[in-house]
């Protein structure tokens, strides 16, 4: 291996010098044909001996000549420039945790160079109200030490933290204005934005070369708006993925690049799709930024037809009644709050106290359900739990009372049930 990695960087500075001194002598765009040609001969940009110069530093001989072979042999007699460079300029819009794995497998992917982090600003918390970090801001120093340059830089403000993007803002119109200028300067190649949280004006949209990029949590143009992820499983879909967009002014009605679809089985819940997406979706939003920059993949429209909306989760849809709800409603939005907030059900009045006493009522956060998806379909239309006896399409359960630690199904019966 030692020996591969040695001949490998020996043969990368021959490569290296042999292609300079073509580009100083004979080479059309540089050299004294180019006197003539007027820099008109490569259809890429950059031209294919810097393309080449610059991959082979980046990547090495071996694993990059291949494609620089690929590249030369393509290349044809053009005035319309092809933009082809060697890495792509990325800056990542985000300050959602459950996009984390993105921006590690983007920082650990060669072919981008993250420019910027732009997240929200630290907001106070807890009872001493302390500032506390944005958890993109604080994911990004694990992985990138300190010492690495503009990407571990964090006194030099590599990670952006805006309090407005709106130039028409009366607070804020001055620090929004540096800002954009300050993103010109990155020449960013792609704005990544994944669960921002504001609304990005035209003026930002229109700054990267290729293309603003969205990654949105649902197979669009089903389920636009502000819940996506919740609303696969409140309304029972058999399955859910992501869908890469290219952004423009409107929301969510943006073309369409690629997407990824993975089945829901079950039993499978807002967490268990979260973790599926760790594994798989932040290589495949990688592989789509390259495809689409090579333009081996285009812009689809979305079908107005069939858009459906989701809304706001408000407080009142966590909650659930034992005595009313059917399980299958039960079960559906324990699915989809799983992860956060999970739901809940009051007491009373089903319940006593530990000892025959009266208790007032309590909220029981149902933190774990598994059914058995054999018997489910005749146990539906029953409410989760009989008050004698606990309904037999469950095969697990979890509560915690609140105040008080989590117990199983006997427990929980033999303390809190009439």
């Amino acid at each position: 291996m030692i020996i591969l990695k040695f001949i490998d960087k020996i043969l990368t500075e021959i490569s290296i010098i042999l292609i300079k001194i073509y580009q100083y002598t004979i080479s059309p765009d540089k050299g004294l044909p180019s006197l003539w040609l007027k820099w008109k001969i490569c259809a890429h940009e950059p031209h294919c001996s810097k393309y080449s110069v610059l991959s082979f530093k980046r990547y090495g001989f071996f694993s990059w000549l291949p494609k620089v072979i690929e590249r030369v042999f393509s290349c044809v007699w053009s005035k319309q420039k092809i933009y082809d460079p060697h890495k792509y300029n990325v800056v990542f819009f985000s300050s959602a945790p459950i996009w984390v794995p993105f921006l590690k497998e983007l920082y650990k992917n060669k072919h981008f160079d993250i420019k910027w982090i732009v997240t929200n600003p630290d907001e106070k918390s807890g009872r001493g109200m302390k500032l506390k970090s944005n958890i993109i801001k604080t994911e990004w120093e694990k992985i990138t030490p300190l010492n690495k340059g503009e990407r571990g830089d964090l006194k030099n403000k590599f990670i952006q933290t805006p309090n407005s993007l709106r130039l028409d803002s009366k607070k804020y119109a001055e620090e929004a204005h540096n800002f954009k200028l300050r993103l010109e300067a990155k020449k960013p190649d792609y704005l990544v934005v994944i669960a921002y949280g504001k609304i990005i004006p035209k003026y930002i949209l229109d700054i990267p070369k290729i293309a603003p990029i969205n990654v949105h949590w649902s197979l669009l143009p089903k389920y636009r708006g502000a819940s996506p992820i919740q609303s696969v499983f409140l309304n029972n879909e058999q399955k859910s993925g992501i869908t890469i967009m290219k952004m423009d002014a409107k929301m969510d009605t943006w073309n369409m690049i690629d997407k990824l679809s993975t089945k829901l089985k079950f039993n499978r819940t807002t967490w268990d799709l979260i973790e599926r997406m760790k594994q798989k979706w932040p290589k495949f939003l990688n592989k789509t930024l390259i495809s689409y920059g090579k333009r081996l993949l285009w812009e689809v429209k979305q079908n107005e037809k069939q858009a459906t909306y989701c809304k706001k989760i408000e407080k009142e849809d966590w909650e659930i009644f034992l005595d009313k709800d059917s399980l299958e409603d039960i079960y559906k939005k324990y699915k989809a709050y799983s992860l956060r907030p999970k739901i809940y059900f009051n007491t009373a009045p089903f319940t006593k106290g530990g000892n025959g006493d009266s208790i007032k009522p309590k909220r029981v956060i149902i933190e774990k359900l598994i059914l058995d998806e054999k018997i489910f379909e005749t146990e539906k239309n029953k409410p989760i739990i009989k008050w004698k006896e606990l309904n037999k399409a469950i095969i697990n359960i979890s509560f915690k009372p609140e105040w008080k630690k989590s117990m199983n199904r006997e427990s929980f019966k033999s303390w809190y049930l009439k």
